[in-house]
């Protein structure tokens, strides 16, 4: 399923993208509830309240928190930027003249800019990577690695999610994305 965050620069679309990628990861959240007759019991309300309304609000109030816990081992690999289930992909230049590179040639420098400058533009970023006078691209070789990964079953056994940096960069590139774009593989989730 796609999902955009649009945003202008600065705007903080991609810390956005990186925190509901972290929330869609983290085990505590996605684990099966305890409290399963609670909830029931107050979906199973009439539409005009066959319960008192302080009984309903004593019920929500004991409903555990739905939010990220930063502890599992899920939440600590996305806080590093290594989880195995998230890819990334964004602008990229050949580190040699018609070399063929794809975006995990320059992961190690992604996830310092990350860190960095969680705010970044495309010219930080092509300026952090010594791109020089050259532009920034996502190559056919990059999107023939990203079918490759997302055609690949999960290896922590959740989501496969890709966060794809400024896509308008794909030029004609992103036709070979197509197909997995519209026909993406179970539980599989592209952020733009």
């Amino acid at each position: 399923m796609p999902l955009l965050f649009l945003g202008k620069e600065g705007s903080g679309a991609l810390p956005l993208a990186l925190a509901f990628a972290q929330y869609v990861m983290c085990q505590k959240v996605n684990l099966p509830k305890k409290s399963s007759e609670t909830t029931s019991s107050l979906f199973e309300s009439s539409l005009f309240g066959s319960e008192s309304p302080s009984s309903a609000k004593e019920e929500t109030a004991t409903l555990p928190l739905e939010d990220v816990c930063n502890t599992c081992p899920s939440c600590l690999k996305m806080a590093d930027m290594v989880h195995p289930d998230v890819h990334f992909s964004y602008p990229i230049v050949p580190k040699k003249s018609g070399q063929a590179i794809i975006c995990t040639d320059y992961i190690t420098e992604w996830r310092e800019f990350i860190k960095s400058y969680p705010y970044g533009n495309v010219y930080d970023w092509l300026q952090f990577i010594n791109a020089e006078n050259k532009q920034g691209n996502i190559n056919v070789h990059e999107c023939n690695d990203i079918i490759r990964k997302l055609n690949l079953k999960s290896f922590e056994g959740g989501y496969k999610i890709l966060i794809m940096w400024l896509p308008e960069y794909l030029k004609e590139a992103g036709n070979k994305l197509l197909k997995l774009i519209e026909e993406p593989p179970e539980k599989t989730l592209f952020i733009w």
